[in-house]
């Protein structure tokens, strides 16, 4: 050995070249692609909280006061939010998941930002159409009338010949608007397979969380068990309404056929309000207990006519606009937002998707709850002094119209559907085809020209459909556990509020059997329309929740997102 190398050495040592060297330290732990897409998409619907919040302020101060707000400019510095990438993580980190409750909170947010995308991408065509349809006018014996005003005038015009006068005229006006709409139907298909889904009726089945094709079914079902009655009820209602036969109306009739004058004095402006607290005391539900709803009921002149429940935060922010009115309909709006706003008000679902995102079935059910009391008989004599040949009478009208609105959504639902299914098939025929059966009226040429008109963006019919349903079976099992009158007993809203405080968290269908039900069912609803109408209406079901049927597909090229019997995210009706 060279004998300088151990003093080599030993230098070396005593510079600490020769100390044991440290451990190595493990490896810092890399996350998982779904850990670090929980984190990003964490951050992106915190972001996507506070917008709403911004936004619904303004939207309550307009609303409330009239005064000019800019919704839009809430969008400034947010550009990227809505982003065709980030609605990307948010779809890949579902597919990642297994819980499906946090499957379920991710479909909301995936509709709510493909929803806002739509939004931004359409918003020139949106505004394009709301402008052109403002500003429509047409003439009648040298008057010019604003097109937005027809469904009134029609309802106020006694004259039959007047009132397809007002009908036919108006027509015209209408191809300027259909030339609007088209270019946006056709610009929204295109989005739509930006987004990742195969068709337009894939994202309609995402947004509207509902098996469309197994929905469809039950559409038809329906139109064909009801044809006969609703062809009595008809017939009952033109004659006393309109001294016609129903062979006779056109679809001009139809507002003032659904008029209800019997019962307009019942509801004297500035008791509408006092008739919905009083149902609510009934049930211990004190308003004025509740610091997290904020009644604002001034009788300011910007204010909107209409009520509105909004919600800046659930549930610690919930807010109600009231504007003093009178009539029918005012009460039944005013009942219908008590639904939504109770609904926000007690919801107890802290995650953000799941209490105020989501598909508004569940929420509409509640409302049609509170706003069918207009149709029980037992309410409208004890809060409207309403009896006899008087509630006879309007009884028939309200529910012959609630009988309408159903066979109406299921045709517009199976027209939209055949419509997207056939990109080539002539729309206005299709229409033609499909409504003169749902409504069993002829259809003339003027009535075909609203097929654009009629239409409605990702099958909205779906969620009212269902919601009718839903609360129809609601109210059943309210009277059954509590009685006829339901809302008097304190116990009926313990159990409302046990179920409002899953917020959106349950689907229609958990909801449905949640209070005992198999799922939702129509029965229940048309059981009580016939008994009232004198008409018996029977459904012998194919397209429920226990029918196979075709599943609404997930985004292009990626699995449908796992489903749970607790929480799936496509159900049938």
């Amino acid at each position: 050995m060279h004998p300088r190398i151990p003093l080599v050495l030993a230098l070396a040592c005593s510079l600490g070249a020769c100390a044991p060297k440290a451990l190595p330290t493990p490896a810092q732990q890399v996350p998982s692609e779904e850990q670090q897409l929980s984190v990003e998409v964490g951050a992106l619907a915190r972001r996507a909280e506070a917008l709403l919040e911004e936004q619904h302020r303004l939207v309550w101060v307009f609303w409330t006061e009239g005064r000019h707000v800019d919704v839009a400019g809430t969008y400034a510095g947010q550009e990227d939010l809505f982003s065709l990438d980030h609605i990307r993580k948010i779809d890949r980190l579902r597919q990642l998941t297994q819980d499906p409750r946090e499957v379920r909170a991710l479909t909301a947010l995936h509709s709510h930002f493909a929803g806002e995308y739509l939004a931004h991408a359409l918003a020139e065509s949106n505004d394009a159409s709301a402008n052109l349809e403002a500003s429509l006018t047409f003439t009648v014996d040298g008057r010019e009338l604003r097109y937005r005003d027809l469904e009134r005038l029609l309802a106020n015009e006694r004259n039959a010949a007047k009132r397809r006068a007002l009908y036919t005229e108006a027509t015209p006006a209408l191809e300027r608007l259909n030339q609007t709409l088209r270019r946006k139907e056709e610009r929204a298909r295109e989005l739509v397979r930006e987004l990742g889904f195969a068709s337009y009726e894939a994202f309609g089945g995402e947004l509207r969380q509902a098996d469309l094709g197994r929905l469809s079914v039950l559409a038809e079902e329906i139109l064909q068990a009801t044809q006969a009655p609703y062809r009595v009820v008809m017939e009952r209602l033109s004659q006393r309404e309109l001294g016609l036969a129903f062979k006779d109306i056109t679809r001009a009739d139809i507002p003032r056929l659904f008029r209800s004058r019997e019962v307009e004095d019942a509801f004297p402006k500035g008791e509408s309000l006092l008739k919905a607290q009083a149902t609510l005391a009934g049930m211990n539900l004190a308003l004025g207990d509740m610091k997290n709803l904020q009644v604002d009921s001034r009788d300011l002149p910007r204010k909107s006519a209409r009520p509105l429940a909004l919600a800046v935060k659930v549930p610690d922010d919930v807010r109600f606009s009231f504007k003093p009115g009178s009539g029918a309909l005012h009460q039944a709006r005013v009942l219908h937002e008590f639904g939504h706003a109770l609904h926000l008000a007690f919801t107890r679902e802290t995650r953000f998707e799941l209490s105020r995102l989501g598909n508004p079935t569940v929420g509409e059910a509640y409302s049609s709850l509170f706003e069918d009391l207009l149709e029980d008989p037992v309410w409208l004599e004890e809060h409207a002094g309403i009896s006899g040949e008087q509630r006879a009478q309007f009884l028939a009208t309200s529910s012959a119209h609630k009988l309408y609105l159903i066979r109406h959504a299921a045709g517009r639902l199976l027209y939209q559907l055949e419509l997207h299914r056939r990109p080539d098939v002539d729309a206005r025929a299709l229409y033609r085809e499909v409504m003169s059966r749902t409504d069993d009226i002829p259809m003339r040429d003027e009535d075909a020209a609203r097929y654009l008109v009629d239409q409605e963006d990702f099958f909205q019919s779906a969620d009212s459909f269902r919601a009718w349903f839903l609360a129809g079976q609601l109210q059943a099992q309210l009277k059954a556990r509590f009685g006829p009158a339901w809302w008097r007993a304190p116990q009926a809203g313990e159990f409302l509020k046990g179920l409002w405080a899953r917020g959106n968290a349950l689907s229609a269908k958990e909801v449905a059997e949640a209070i005992g039900e198999k799922g939702i069912e129509p029965d229940v609803l048309l059981l009580r329309l016939g008994t009232t109408l004198q008409v018996p209406m029977r459904l012998d079901l194919q397209g429920t929740e226990d029918t196979p049927g075709p599943t609404a597909p997930g985004p292009e090229g990626l699995p449908t997102p796992p489903a749970a019997p607790t929480a799936s995210t496509s159900e049938g009706p």
